[in-house]
């Protein structure tokens, strides 16, 4: 059974900035993602759909800001998990995102892709292991995690509590 990947986008208007990210996520991950890129919001919003599950959005863009795209990628797909990418360091704006569903914000810097990566690998990846290796669905796998992470937090406070 071939397992399916993890479809991330990457929305960015730096075309070099994509195409490197691009490459450097697909090297890092050996083909468990199925990446596709963009390079404005509008048309990564005509591509959501049930199966997007990772979006890395840059903050600004040409049209609309990146906490647009956001809100409507959220109402087209309340799963899709959105990660911020900007050169804004201002607080108000991720505080902005985070309001409106997004899962980080990383802001550019020489730690960016490093911390993308743990990023995608952390809040994604790791329940899609059940994929590739066990052949179950993803919201199985995403079941299974969830319910294995809180067995763990209730184990630890009872014996804390105790």
């Amino acid at each position: 059974m071939e397992a399916q990947g993890l479809n991330l986008f990457i929305v960015d208007d730096n075309r070099s900035m994509v195409l490197a990210l691009k490459q450097y996520l697909s090297n890092k991950f050996e083909g468990k993602l199925n990446i596709s890129t963009f390079y404005d919001g509008e048309s990564c919003l005509e591509n959501i759909d049930e199966q997007t599950d990772v979006v890395i959005l840059d903050y600004f863009l040409s049209g609309k800001n990146g906490n647009e795209i956001l809100r409507a990628i959220k109402e087209l797909n309340p799963r899709t998990e959105v990660i911020m990418l900007s050169s804004n360091e201002s607080i108000e704006t991720a505080v902005e995102s985070f309001r409106l569903g997004a899962k980080n914000f990383v802001v550019k810097n020489a730690n960016a892709w490093r911390k993308l990566s743990i990023l995608v690998e952390t809040l994604v990846i790791t329940p899609f292991r059940y994929v590739w290796e066990f052949g179950v669905t993803k919201f199985v796998a995403i079941f299974l995690a969830t319910f294995a992470t809180m067995g763990a937090v209730v184990s630890i406070i009872l014996k804390l509590t105790s």
